[in-house]
C-alpha cells in the first residue's frame, strides 16, 4: 500500500543545492518513490553545533510503496551515494536526509523515530513544511504545522534561498 512520506533533506558543504537536488533526483528514481512535491530551499545557521557553515535545507513529499525500515535503508543508501561520511551529531555534512513523516504513523524505535521527534524546536524544518503543507496535522502533536511553526520558540533566522 502507498503511504505519504515527507523528508527533510539538508547540506552544509561544497555544492550544498546539488547534494539537495541530486538526493531527490536519485530517490525519485527507486522502485519504492513517487515523486509528489518539494518545498523550496531555504537556507538557516547551524542548529546544535554552531561553528560550521549555514545550511541549506528542503522538504519533500513522495508516495513509498514499502514500510518505515525499508525506507530509511533506501535514504541512507542515497546518502552514502552522495558522498556523506560519518561525521559527530549536528557537524558538517555533505547530505542529511530525515524522515519527518509516514502517513499518520507514530512509531518509536532506537533508529527511527515517526514523526521527528524535533519536527516542532526546529525553523529549518517547519518553515519547509509550512510552505509544502501548512494545514497537515502533525499527527503527535495534534496540531497544524503552520500553529507549531507559529509557536516555535526556536530563534534561529530561516530564509528562503535564491541562488
Amino acid at each position: 500500500m502507498l503511504q505519504r512520506v515527507v523528508l527533510g533533506l539538508g547540506s552544509n558543504i561544497g555544492d550544498r543545492r546539488k547534494y539537495i537536488t541530486d538526493a531527490v533526483k536519485i530517490l525519485s528514481l527507486k522502485k519504492n518513490f513517487l515523486f509528489i512535491g518539494i518545498s523550496d530551499i531555504y537556507e538557516s545557521e547551524p542548529w546544535g553545533f554552531k561553528n560550521q557553515n549555514n545550511f541549506l535545507n528542503c522538504a519533500a513529499v513522495f508516495l513509498y510503496r514499502s514500510g518505515p525500515e525499508t525506507l530509511l535503508t533506501d535514504i541512507k543508501e542515497t546518502e552514502k551515494s552522495i558522498g556523506r561520511t560519518g561525521r559527530e551529531k549536528w557537524h558538517p555534512r555533505e547530505i542529511d536526509i530525515d524522515v519527518l513523516f509516514f502517513g499518520n504513523k507514530v512509531l518509536k524505535k532506537r533508529n527511527l523515530m515517526i514523526p521527528h521527534p524535533q519536527i516542532e524546536y526546529r525553523n529549518f524544518v517547519l518553515a519547509p513544511l509550512a510552505q509544502l503543507m501548512p494545514f497537515y496535522i502533525h499527527p503527535s502533536a495534534g496540531k497544524t504545522i503552520i500553529e507549531l511553526f507559529g509557536e516555535s520558540t526556536d530563534l534561529g533566522i530561516v530564509l528562503s534561498y535564491r541562488k
